[in-house]
Order: structure tokens, then sequence, then C-alpha cells
């Protein structure tokens, strides 16, 4: 038992950086999030309402990934809720609290410092961060850490409407402040991220009329400190 229990807690802990980081779960400020899909068969799957992830390339200690589905939805309906504090409790697990901070306009874009607090479960610590997030209406919404427990991370939302439904890719790079195996890294995000798009997706009514029950399934239970 003395052996197991430091494994379970580091996972725990991993995944609780994760899925607060997750909403903001906006591409960082350079451009390397990409805006289409290339690949033909990449397109098939989004098509039949697959959520495609795959890894994304670090050198760096932890570990990214890049997460893509196609929403039945506008672009304004998504927009509301990944740049609204009070919808993100309801897409990424764990999150106690978000506070807007501040806000300023800089040339078309809105670029705000937001602070969030995320608690997976008991076993785990309050776990607190600093991020600013610049909104560009209507196709990107970056983010990166400015403050907190972790020793880096930034993402990015890309949204790109087609003759097949909006585009949505989101990727997201974090580098952990404690040391945590990168397969571990990329495990977690590669099951939490995805889960989180699939809640997205259902919420704004996008998923279609068959799926819709599925993707709100992996929503979370909303938990939030007062």
């Amino acid at each position: 038992m003395a052996t197991i229990m430091p494994r379970m807690k580091v996972r725990k802990l991993f995944s609780l950086f994760l899925l607060g980081l997750a909403w903001a779960l906006p591409g960082a400020a350079d451009d390397s999030v990409p805006a289409a899909v290339d690949d033909e068969a990449t397109l098939e799957r989004l098509k039949r309402g697959e959520i495609v992830v795959e890894n994304a390339r670090t050198d760096e200690s932890g570990g990214a990934v890049r997460v893509q589905a196609l929403l039945h939805a506008q672009w304004q309906e998504v927009w509301e809720f990944i740049a609204d504090c009070e919808s993100v409790f309801r897409y990424v697990d764990g999150m106690r609290q978000c506070e807007l901070l501040d806000t300023r306009i800089e040339g078309q874009a809105d670029v705000s410092r937001i602070h969030q607090a995320v608690k997976k479960s008991w076993l785990t610590p309050l776990m607190e961060y600093t991020i600013e997030v610049r909104r560009e209406p209507p196709s990107r919404v970056d983010f990166k850490l400015l403050e907190g427990d972790l020793k880096s991370m930034e993402g990015g939302w890309r949204f790109v409407e087609t003759g097949d439904g909006l585009l949505v890719t989101h990727e997201i790079r974090v580098r952990p402040s404690f040391p945590v195996p990168r397969w571990l890294v990329r495990r977690s995000m590669r099951k939490d991220i995805p889960d989180m798009l699939a809640c997205l997706r259902g919420l704004v009514d996008g998923s279609g009329p068959q799926a819709r029950n599925e993707d709100l399934a992996r929503c979370p239970k909303v938990r939030r400190k007062d």
C-alpha cells in the first residue's frame, strides 16, 4: 500500500491541473494551432461525429494535445461558453472558482486576466492560478499562464466555418511544477480534454439529435466554492 498511494496521488494531482486549464481550454500566442483539416481521413472521422485527439509535439517535460470536433452550431453560441466564467463550471471538471480580474481592449481583441481555482476530489488540494486570455472574434482565443501552480501552460481555440459545420480546434501545452512522467501527462490529456469538448458540444446543442445525450453524459457534475 505504501508504494501505491504516491502514484495514485500524482495521477490525481495531474488530472486536477489539466481539467483546470482546459476551459480557457483557449492557441498559444503564436499560430501553432491549425485552423483547418488537411487529412481527408480525419475529416471523414469528424463528419461521423468523432472527437479527434492527437499528441502535439513538445520537446519539454510535460505534454501537449490537440483536439478537433465538428459542431452543428454557430461560433457565437460556442463563444459564449468559453468566454464566460459562469459557464465554465458546466463543462470543466473540478472547477471551483472563476473570477474575472480585469479586462482591456487591444485593437480588435479583448484581453482579460482570470483567476481560477480547481479541486477535483477531496484527496487533492485546491490549486489556483491566474491566466491571461486574449479573444479575437470570430476565429481565435489564446491564453497563457501568468502565475500559479504550474511551471508553464499555453493553449488555444480556433474556429472555422465549413460546409459540414463549425470546425473547432483546441490545443493545450502544459508543464507541471512537480515531476510527472511524460506518458502519464499525455494519457491524462488524451482522456480529459476530449470529454470537455464533447460536453461543450452537447451544451451548445451542436451534437446532432442522435448524439447529444452521449455528449452530455461526458459533462462533469457542477461543484463550486462559494
